[in-house]
């Protein structure tokens, strides 16, 4: 059976909605540390050398991974309808 065009709309609409997810994490990593600097250079506990913003930058490496193999497995369940 051929594939129409229409068939790849839920995937890419899909795709198109984890971006804007990612881009509003990476805005709020980004536009913290416009506003608030100093947050971000602030130790997570006194005496540590983590930063916030370390932490939050591996939480938005985490999550673009999380989002990626999201995107992966509903993308494989509607193609394999």
């Amino acid at each position: 059976m051929m594939r129409g065009a229409n068939d790849d709309l839920p995937q890419a609409r899909l795709g198109w909605i984890m971006a804007a997810i990612q881009t509003l994490i990476y805005a709020g990593f980004v536009g913290t540390f416009i506003a608030s600097p100093e947050t971000m250079t602030r130790p997570i506990a006194p005496g540590m050398g983590v930063t916030v913003a370390t932490v939050f930058g591996l939480l938005c490496i985490l999550s673009t991974m999380v989002l990626t193999g999201t995107y992966v497995l509903i993308a494989n369940r509607l193609t394999a309808r």
